[in-house]
């Protein structure tokens, strides 16, 4: 079996076209993914490996991609980290305690991702895909 097209890119091996894949924000057009996101918030979506294999996903179905961009949110090393962050419709990321000096610094933690998110490492497997050489990659 052939490696997946987006793979031999990435190794600068010749390709008959140039591969495509959507980054998670390109879901957002989605009408699935909006009516999903009605009914859970975007860290429960991340949370939940079923949710987040299914909105990976959505775009590589609607669209035919060769390749996937594992749906997470950029604020989940930073909740592993030991920083409480809210999600505020219309605003953004919300730190409860900004880091301010160094001792809020030295009191990060190093996340550890089986530790701090499992969920995501658990939703590859469930969405179908996989890492790296396959028939279909996940990034």
């Amino acid at each position: 079996m052939a490696e997946p097209l987006l793979t031999r890119a990435c190794r600068r091996e010749p390709v008959e076209r140039t591969p495509v894949w959507f980054m998670r924000q390109a879901g957002r057009s989605l009408p699935e993914y909006r009516e999903l996101r009605k009914h859970h918030s975007l860290f429960d979506v991340c949370r939940q490996p079923e949710l987040c294999a299914e909105v990976t996903l959505q775009p590589v179905r609607a669209h035919g991609v060769d390749a996937a961009v594992m749906f997470a949110d950029i604020m989940l090393p930073v909740l592993g980290m030991g920083i409480d962050v809210e999600l505020v419709e219309g605003v953004g990321p919300v730190v409860e305690r900004p880091i301010q000096s160094l001792e809020d610094v030295e009191r990060l933690g190093i996340p550890d991702p089986e530790e701090s998110v499992p969920f995501i490492l658990e939703a590859v497997p469930s969405s179908g895909l996989q890492a790296g050489p396959s028939p279909s990659p996940v990034t």
